[in-house]
């Protein structure tokens, strides 16, 4: 019995190391906190491959605008020197606070920015609204809103177009019932659409339909038709409202909408998900596994293989607060969440989320906390990662582009994901869709670009080859655009600027192909090219 006994024990210490102990493999792995010059309480992924964080006050005073590079923050267990961080200073314009914004990203990849703080006591939002050029790295104002706006929500249309709602207006701090609307290709103004009084930083998702399904904060959700500016109720969630909370469009389709914790505005958090899917004949929310921890304040973030990664947040509301460290991921497929390696910092209330092109993903910001920390998960630790070789810079709706690419497995999947921009847990912009699966090792080989606009709003994407097991490529940036003849710099118009850019590469074999002028596909830049601009001369693609 006693040489049993120490065989019991010696088995069991040998498993217990095993079974607890956190592999890169398993749960992914952090790098140490790295010092920032602001809170990230506005956080953008933008095509130049660059972060950009606005924010003001909330623990570093003043306001503030910063460019962060991601190749200059290196790989966990490597030693990150603060003063090699690549970061360029882009302030926002005086006479604006940013704060509590609303953004989304238009057709060309600037960033449209709406609202933002006006004064405190009483709490006024501004009707300012800016664009920030990710190629000139500037901001530029463009019109006013019709009301201010704090803690308001932007949705990209199929069109192009940017809708704007709620938020606290800029004369009696009360919520902004205007729903306007923003036309890239029109006069810089804005269109009253519709009047709806709504809380603020609605959850916003542009479904395949081409409706706007909102998803809350409050319990009553519900679809938004932009040209008939048309309400329809759809059906109320089964917890109370969600407030700072993200709502996600769940892969791998575009009809499902997860909530993901919150509250219901008092009371504690909750652990608990639903979804809904809006391809269902009478649509209606629906539980799913709960996380390991309540949540609110947290953010959600879709990877590349398909699952979603939530971080942060705190499980205390109105106490003391009690920050959620450890981040869980969601698998749609076994409907499951597995907890993952810890982060260092505490990170609540104006923490932001984003997935990198590199399949890492920035958490950063959180009041008082000027830092960020970047998580690579557990893919990047499960074998050689598959290699684009070569990708189009554009691709155009309802064809098809060449893309090359060598894998270790015979499995995998190409994937889109929209550049994500992300504040106060909203994340509109971010939707995932799976655009072919391959069974092969590589080689070049034909995929369909998305068929329209409502499944993937026209705008730049990262491009993802994922193998078998989960482990995806480095993304190759690509914009998605309407084809249009003419529009050889994709601005939506066929205009001097893309007479300009013909007549620069006139006479020359175009390596780029109709993104450099050469209109009918044939290698050359010549007089055929320049009469199919000059037939579709002042016309909008979008």
């Amino acid at each position: 019995m006693n040489a049993y006994r120490s065989w019991l024990v010696a088995a069991l210490l040998a498993i217990l190391p095993q079974t607890q102990a956190q592999t890169p493999a398993q749960d992914g792995q952090w790098t140490d906190p790295f010092p920032l010059p602001l809170i990230a309480i506005h956080s953008a992924m933008l095509p130049s491959g660059k972060v950009l964080m606005f924010s003001a006050e909330h623990g570093v005073p003043g306001i503030h605008g910063w460019l962060l590079d991601p190749d200059s923050i290196p790989a966990p267990g490597i030693a990150l020197d603060p003063n090699a961080l690549g970061l360029t200073n882009v302030p926002p314009p005086a006479g604006w606070n940013p704060d509590c914004a609303g953004h989304s990203f238009l057709p060309d990849g600037s960033l449209l920015v709406s609202g933002g703080t006006l004064q405190f006591n009483p709490l006024l939002g501004t009707p300012r609204a800016y664009l920030f050029d990710p190629a000139s790295e500037q901001w530029a104002r463009i019109a006013d809103m019709a009301g201010g706006r704090w803690y308001p929500t932007n949705i990209t249309l199929p069109d192009g177009r940017v809708l704007t709602m709620s938020g606290l207006n800029d004369s009696n701090g009360g919520l902004n019932p205007d729903i306007e609307r923003w036309d890239r290709n029109g006069p810089d103004a804005w269109t009253l659409l519709d009047q709806k009084t709504i809380p603020y930083y609605p959850y916003l998702h542009v479904m395949p339909s081409g409706l706007i399904f909102r998803s809350g904060p409050d319990p009553q959700t519900e679809t938004f038709d932009p040209a008939t500016a048309t309400w329809t109720p759809v059906a109320a969630t089964i917890f109370g409202g969600r407030y700072e909370a993200p709502s996600v469009l769940l892969p791998p389709t575009l009809n499902r909408v997860m909530l993901i914790g919150g509250f219901t505005g008092s009371g504690q958090p909750t652990s608990s998900v639903e979804v809904i899917d809006l391809a269902a004949a009478t649509p209606q929310w629906a539980g799913t596994a709960h996380m390991n921890s309540a949540r609110m304040e947290h953010n959600a973030v879709i990877l590349p293989d398909g699952t979603v990664l939530v971080l942060g947040g705190q499980s205390n509301n109105g106490g003391a607060e009690q920050a959620v460290m450890t981040p869980e991921v969601y698998d749609p497929n076994t409907q499951t969440w597995d907890e993952l390696a810890p982060h260092q910092v505490p990170r609540m209330y104006h923490s932001t989320g984003l997935l990198w092109p590199d399949g890492r993903v920035l958490l950063a910001g959180a009041d008082n906390q000027p830092s960020g920390e970047v998580f690579s998960p557990p893919y990047l630790f499960r074998g050689p990662r598959p290699v684009i070789d070569s990708a189009p810079q554009v691709i155009y709706f309802g064809n098809s582009f060449d893309l090359n690419y060598s894998s270790d497995t015979i499995g995998n999947r190409v994937v889109l994901l929209r550049m994500s921009s992300v504040t106060h847990s909203v994340n509109m912009g971010q939707r995932y869709l799976r655009l072919a699966t391959l069974s092969s090792t590589g080689g070049t080989i034909s995929v369909p670009a998305p068929a329209n606009a409502n499944l993937a709003p026209p705008g730049y994407y990262m491009l993802f080859v994922v193998d078998d097991d989960g482990v995806p490529s480095e993304a190759s940036i690509m914009r998605l655009a309407p084809f249009c003849p003419g529009d050889i710099n994709l601005d939506g118009m066929v205009d001097l600027s893309d007479l300009a850019a013909l007549l620069s590469n006139f006479g020359l074999t175009a390596g780029a192909g109709l993104a450099e002028g050469d209109l009918d596909g044939d290698g050359d830049v010549d007089l055929s090219d320049l009469a199919t601009l000059l037939a579709n001369f002042g016309i909008s693609c979008a």
